[in-house]
């Protein structure tokens, strides 16, 4: 089995210039197979060239203050404030100030067990799939390979 095989095309893209608020708008709209919205998702410049990708944990350490320590009790904090806090934050931060710009990207040719391999050692929950000219095509999750790699071998 491929890469290719069991890739999610492209559906969505966050672009650099994006502000964070239109990130997060896109990021719920676009939907995975399952229904459920994506917990990551790439970044392209105007060209269709990957520049970065930004995941819900890149937007969660924007959106949790500096100043909240887990340590404490929160029953103090109050949401409407983290809110009054952040909103301007969420419409002045572009996506290039937080996406990782370091992708590491599979071939859409590649097989599912390299694939497994990378997603392991370098312990990520997805990749942009790329064509043999570099430009991305879909992204493949960690659970997908899960359950195909379950199905293959298990089943």
């Amino acid at each position: 089995m491929r890469v290719k095989d069991l890739m999610e095309p492209i559906k969505n893209w966050l672009t650099p210039d994006m502000s964070l608020r239109e990130a997060i708008r896109v990021m719920k709209s676009t939907k995975r197979g399952h229904g459920l919205s994506v917990n990551g998702i790439v970044v392209l410049d105007e060209a269709m060239n990957l520049v970065g990708i930004v995941s819900t944990i890149d937007i969660l350490r924007i959106l949790i203050p500096s100043h909240v320590y887990f340590d404490e009790d929160h029953d103090h904090i109050s949401w409407e404030a983290i809110r009054n806090e952040k909103s301007a934050a969420i419409q002045s931060i572009n996506v290039s100030q937080l996406m990782t710009e370091d992708v590491r990207v599979i071939a859409a040719e590649e097989t599912l067990l390299r694939c497994a391999d990378i997603l392991l050692t370098e312990q990520l929950r997805r990749l942009p799939v790329t064509r043999s000219d570099g430009k991305v095509v879909g992204v493949i999750y960690l659970r997908d390979v899960y359950n195909a790699m379950i199905e293959l071998l298990v089943n």
